[in-house]
């Protein structure tokens, strides 16, 4: 299985898209297994003559010939989700930042989403845009796809405090200190989180502190201590933090840390089982 990482080139596209990811596999290679982590970001992935079977917190991802396009969206999980790779898979993958994905859809994110995953067929010409870009074999063309495809759908997104919030929530604000800033209730952030995010301002919070510890870990190469990294990340204290882990990834730190696997530098994290 190959996997290729990429950020958009343009600077536009910098402020709402992370990256995307390329994933080729072949029939003879064996089944894969992984898990993947919770985060904060909006996640699309799209697949060519591939079925997706779902299962509680699993995705069983196989070649099915004659189901040509899948498209999925996931916004919010707080368990890790085991993938289970099979036979011939032809796969790209978006990570959109918060509130990313809001700037190019025509509603409200939760309109998009039902389930654990959804299916996402968000305007009239995706399916065969989609499909264009999975059939070319330049991978630096596919960017060149996807680039000018997804900058012909940006809109923008504009709210009255979501943007400046976010940020503010990832400074350690609490939620009454974030109520008064912006002169709302705690009850009409929680509303706006749920529409705009599909997750609560506690579990983005929760969420964010995991991966900024997984972030600092993974690019130490003296890693820091758990004392130290709970505090660096602003965990209450180191009890607080292992907690936090074992609730997101069903491992302590320690194994955790031990076992996870960086894909390009970083930018996709799984534990490969």
């Amino acid at each position: 299985m190959e996997i290729k990482f990429f950020k958009p080139k343009s600077e536009i596209l910098q402020k709402y898209i992370e990256g995307y990811y390329f994933l080729t596999k072949k029939e003879t290679e064996p089944t894969v297994e992984y898990l993947t982590f919770p985060n904060n970001y909006s996640i699309i992935s799209v697949y060519q003559d591939t079925e997706i079977v779902f299962t509680e917190n699993q995705a069983l991802v196989r070649e099915k010939i004659g189901n040509p396009f899948e498209s999925d969206l996931i916004c919010h999980y707080k368990k890790p989700i085991k993938i289970i790779c099979e036979g011939n898979l032809n796969e790209v993958t978006f990570y959109f930042k918060p509130l990313g994905l809001n700037a190019f859809i025509t509603k409200s994110l939760c309109y998009y989403t039902n389930n654990f995953f959804s299916k996402f067929f968000p305007f009239e010409d995706y399916e065969k845009t989609m499909l264009h870009i999975l059939n070319e074999n330049d991978f630096e063309k596919r960017c060149e796809m996807i680039e000018n495809y997804w900058l012909s759908k940006l809109n923008g997104f504009s709210h009255p405090f979501l943007n400046e919030l976010i940020v503010d929530l990832k400074n350690d604000y609490s939620m009454a200190e974030l109520a008064k800033k912006y002169n709302t209730s705690r009850q009409n952030i929680n509303k706006h989180f749920e529409s705009n995010l599909c997750k609560t301002p506690s579990d983005f919070k929760k969420t964010q502190r995991f991966r900024e510890a997984l972030k600092s870990q993974m690019n130490n190469k003296n890693k820091n201590n758990l004392t130290s990294l709970s505090y660096d990340m602003l965990f209450y204290d180191q009890s607080h933090l292992i907690k936090d882990f074992k609730s997101l990834t069903g491992l302590t730190p320690k194994n955790f840390f031990k076992n996870i696997s960086s894909q390009e530098d970083g930018e996709v994290n799984w534990l490969f089982v």
